[in-house]
């Protein structure tokens, strides 16, 4: 089964039996928004073929899954920084996956286990108790007990995703704020500079005599931003979202690009005012000064590169950090 916008699945035309209808709303605008119709139009096919003549639960669950689809046409940049649409989507998907279990034959469990453990490993531990106490063909004799042991699993294994996915949009929001704070920090730098004329920020090198100040401090601010830029290329490219909606390389890099110019204003204020045996006589010089403070960024923003790499390092073994 593809899941592709416009694919319909076997009942979802509103037919007898079939429970609602299901009316795609066009073609989803954001990576996790494919993800979640794809798991959606599955879940849907998956019904169809578990509960024929549409049973109470069947029913129920479609039900359930109806109200996702709304939230997939929605976008706003408090519902983007809340997170709330990417969890209600998953979290109903991942409720409807449990209950499921109820439904599908115990031959079909088993066959499923092995995805379900492949899914749950990026999240649960080998030992976990919920992985290992499951032993299909002992289990397959208590069909009550095997569904209660994998909704055990599933369950265990959906609320460790959604932490995950809470902390990497708390440290997405956190990184999104500091850049925005270096952001004001550097215009209101430029302000108050253009405002006090008379009190260079940067000493005005002598080939740049009558250059304005505050064009000075601009031209050094975009030169470490050019810094930050190249220090940061590596790591920008080599970096894994793991399937996050959450973009958070993008957020890595806007945060260096944001610190840079402050890290490289701050660099030429103690240089300039003696703190190191170095004099600056040139605006070529001022500049290089600046693209090499600005390249220092990494030692002020690593934290938040070690923050990212140890939250993805557990779900970059496989694809994505959700279900496929």
């Amino acid at each position: 089964m593809t899941g592709r916008q416009g694919r319909v699945a076997p009942g979802a035309d509103g037919g007898p039996g079939t429970g609602p209808r299901r009316r795609h709303t066009g073609v989803p605008g954001a990576v996790w928004q494919v993800e979640v119709r794809t798991r959606l139009d599955e879940l849907h096919q998956q019904l169809d073929s578990l509960g024929p003549g549409d049973p109470p639960l069947a029913a129920a669950l479609r039900e359930r899954l109806a109200g996702v689809e709304p939230v997939l046409g929605r976008a706003g940049v408090l519902g983007w920084l809340r997170g709330g649409d990417v969890e209600y989507a998953w979290q109903t998907l991942h409720a409807v996956e449990r209950a499921m279990v109820g439904l599908r034959p115990v031959a079909e469990i088993v066959g499923f286990l092995p995805a379900y453990r492949d899914a749950a490993a990026r999240f649960l531990r080998a030992d976990d108790k919920v992985v290992t106490d499951i032993d299909p063909a002992a289990d397959a004799a208590t069909p009550a007990l095997l569904r209660a042991k994998v909704q055990a699993l599933l369950l265990r294994y959906h609320c460790a995703s959604d932490e995950f996915h809470e902390a990497v949009r708390r440290l997405r929001n956190r990184m999104l704020g500091l850049s925005v704070s270096a952001l004001v920090a550097e215009a209101l730098l430029v302000l108050v500079q253009w405002r006090n004329p008379d009190v260079p920020l940067v000493r005005v090198p002598a080939d740049a005599v009558g250059v304005p100040p505050w064009r000075l401090l601009l031209v050094v601010l975009l030169a470490g931003a050019l810094g930050a830029f190249v220090s940061a290329l590596p790591s920008m490219i080599t970096s894994q979202s793991a399937g996050l909606p959450y973009r958070l390389p993008f957020q890595q890099g806007l945060l260096k690009l944001a610190v840079g110019p402050l890290v490289a204003v701050v660099g030429i204020m103690l240089v300039v005012g003696g703190l190191a045996n170095t004099t600056v006589n040139s605006t070529a010089a001022l500049l290089g000064l600046a693209i090499v403070f600005g390249a220092g960024q990494q030692a002020v923003t690593a934290f938040a590169d070690r923050r990212a790499a140890d939250l993805l390092a557990p779900v970059t073994r496989g694809r994505g950090a959700r279900p496929g």
